[in-house]
């Protein structure tokens, strides 16, 4: 049998994803942990299926199933990466990730957190290198908090430069 991703007692699905197609890796450290590909997955295809434990509660690795309904996972899909710009979609009703992109082996899987949340765990800065990026993550319907306004007010001053001005030379005519 493959390596287990989810606990044993979780692993009641023979379709949940394994160590033979996934990594649970280190991504870096600013992002914590991810999820590679171990194989390729073509554009439009199922990736794979998850778990979880149903809660009312936004947690870390916790995905929103309804208004109400969060489902936590710690172990897989829990793990995926922000992008704003995925290749990968989550389907919420069916415990389904879809591939948006091209998936090689060694790429990390990626989704855009405010495809499925309202309310983020906690909202960040973004640095998925994206030029679609929105530089400050927040679920669907929230505002982006104070820390986020600070942060993206430094990253507009700094994107200000001053414009050189050409003076006249003097005694010229």
């Amino acid at each position: 049998m493959s390596d287990r991703i989810y606990p044993p007692e979780w692993s009641l699905d023979e379709h949940l994803p394994t160590g033979d197609d996934f990594a649970v890796t280190s991504v870096n450290g600013t992002v914590g942990m991810g999820v590679r590909a171990r194989r390729c997955f073509e554009r439009g295809t199922l990736v794979a299926r998850f778990t979880g434990q149903l809660s009312n509660r936004v947690m870390q690795h916790s995905l929103q199933v309804s208004p109400q309904a969060h489902l936590h996972d710690p172990w897989f899909v829990g793990l995926l990466t922000h992008s704003c710009a995925p290749n990968c979609v989550l389907d919420m009703q069916r415990l389904e990730i879809w591939s948006l992109a091209d998936i090689e082996p060694g790429d990390l899987l990626t989704i855009d957190y405010a495809a499925t949340e309202d309310y983020l765990h906690r909202q960040f800065a973004c640095g998925c290198g994206s030029p679609a990026c929105r530089k400050w993550i927040t679920g669907r319907r929230e505002p982006v908090n104070d820390t986020g306004r600070a942060y993206l007010l430094g990253l507009a001053a700094r994107k200000v430069r001053r414009i050189p001005t050409r003076h006249p030379r003097r005694g010229t005519r």
